[in-house]
């Protein structure tokens, strides 16, 4: 993570004024990780730099031209307030009285302009300052935390009344006449719709999955550090270390009322925002965590209609995956046909696997593939991807040249490894050892892509050094 450096100006120095201004923004898209140094010593950093007054101008004073105070001294407040919230939003029990203060401020101080840009780029500017706390989850900040800074909530209320008034009104321009109806309308549908983690009787198939009529399904995924818990005839969630696996659905916010109802929210559940990831896009929504006491209760294993199925080889690479579910070849590889399941992975983690990998066989590649020596206990790095028991038998036959298991030449033998938060792990490979064969640079290439893709911290020379480790 690239480490913030911020410092007040008192002349225009616009390579320094830029560079302060990407670096924020760069911040805003991490993940806000408390745990992790680096990420708290960004926040640190942020926290540090902001003025008396609440602002985290880049210039030493606001008496500059009204453009340039816009740009360096009212952006980079955006900017700044934004991750705080964002980071708030995550956990706010990991800030200090101090530090929830130091947001307050910035929020306030966030109002002085009704985020709007200067002279004629009014309107333009304000859509751009509201995209900023967009992206770090304005409308769930909003139903959870209204009134952590009253002026800052009224002047959203106001903004987002006037752009549902624009759109009724078919009056979408700015101060010159520029257009922004695509802008407005894509704002006025964030604003209307919420998004909801859903993991029990909400769920597709289940007996109060009419409260979600009409909502629209987004995905299936996962959140993490929470255990599930039978409460009777429905299934809760407490904070844990667990993983719960459920469905993501786009609610309208006038049917919100009624979900709070059903989950006794405030009183049997709390409503929560997390942060998730929808057809691989991180992004925030609601769950409703258990509020009783679950000592007594029975944990249920993290959902028992998928495993996690680890590829140690070129389906490392996620994109080379997605062929065996979605069907096709990767880069002139063998045709795959598609699963009946098309869905991406609900999540995709690393972990080490307890066998050695060698290449063998002699493949469409050019040359030997990946296989594990389960003859003794060795380490090699994998991928695993939580998908449906369907979706892995699938994946099986088709690394298996659509034999059953335990026919065949290539990947027929089933390997169950240690299981994570109660659900089962699985690889394929050959416990026969196959004949050895030297893999082509190709497929070689797709595995560094692959590695390079899981494990970022893991250098170029590293990545080789474990491939040519693998050679026999």
């Amino acid at each position: 993570m690239k480490m913030i450096k911020l410092e007040k100006q008192d002349e225009p120095r616009f390579d320094e004024f830029s560079r302060m201004l990407c670096e924020l923004e760069e911040f805003l898209d991490e993940e806000a990780d408390f745990t992790d140094k680096d990420w708290s010593e960004n926040l640190k950093t942020i926290l540090d730099f902001q003025d008396d007054d609440g602002s985290f101008k880049l210039f030493c004073s606001f008496n500059i031209p009204s453009d340039a105070r816009v740009a360096f001294c009212y952006i980079p407040t955006y900017l700044a307030t934004a991750a705080l919230m964002k980071a708030y939003l995550s956990d706010p029990e990991s800030f200090t009285e101090k530090e929830t203060l130091a947001l307050s401020d910035g929020l306030k101080m966030s109002t002085a302009r009704n985020l709007r840009g200067h002279g004629y780029e009014g309107l333009k500017g304000q859509i751009e300052a509201l995209n900023i706390f967009i992206k770090a989850g304005l409308k769930e900040f909003m139903d959870l935390h209204h009134g952590l800074c009253p002026e800052f909530s009224e002047m959203i209320d106001k903004i987002v009344s006037a752009f549902a008034d624009m759109e009724a009104q078919g009056k979408f321009t700015g101060s010159w006449g520029e257009s922004y109806e695509d802008e407005i309308r894509a704002i006025n549908q964030y604003f209307r719709q919420r998004k909801v983690f859903v993991y029990g009787t909400l769920m597709k198939g289940e007996t109060n999955h009419d409260f979600l009529q009409n909502a629209t399904f987004l995905d299936k995924t996962v959140i993490e550090e929470y255990d599930m818990y039978n409460v009777g005839w429905y299934p809760a969630i407490i904070d844990g270390e667990g993983l719960a696996i459920g469905e993501v659905y786009s609610v309208p916010v006038e049917d919100m009322t009624s979900i709070d109802s059903l989950e006794g929210e405030g009183s049997l559940y709390e409503k929560r925002c997390v942060r998730i990831t929808v057809n691989g896009v991180p992004d925030f929504a609601f769950v409703y965590v258990y509020l009783g006491d679950c000592s007594d209760l029975v944990k249920i294993p993290s959902w028992r209609e998928h495993v996690w199925y680890v590829s140690y080889g070129s389906n490392m690479l996620e994109e080379r995956f997605m062929r065996y579910i979605k069907g096709g070849s990767y880069e002139g590889s063998a045709y795959r046909e598609p699963c009946k399941d098309m869905s991406p992975p609900a999540a995709v983690k690393t972990l080490e696997i307890p066998f050695d990998m060698y290449f063998g066989n002699l493949s469409s590649w050019g040359g030997g593939v990946s296989f594990l020596d389960t003859t003794e206990k060795g380490k090699s790095l994998g991928v695993a991807y939580l998908i449906t028991r369907e979706q892995f038998e699938h994946v099986s036959c088709e690394e298996n040249g659509c034999r059953c298991p335990g026919e065949g030449e290539w990947y027929e033998d089933i390997i169950d490894l240690e299981p994570i938060d109660g659900i089962e792990v699985k690889t394929i490979t050959n416990n026969d050892l196959r004949p050895y064969n030297e893999p082509s640079q190709r497929y070689l290439d797709t595995l560094f892509e692959g590695i390079k893709e899981n494990w970022p911290q893991m250098s170029d020379n590293d990545i080789w050094s474990y491939l040519a480790n693998c050679m026999r």
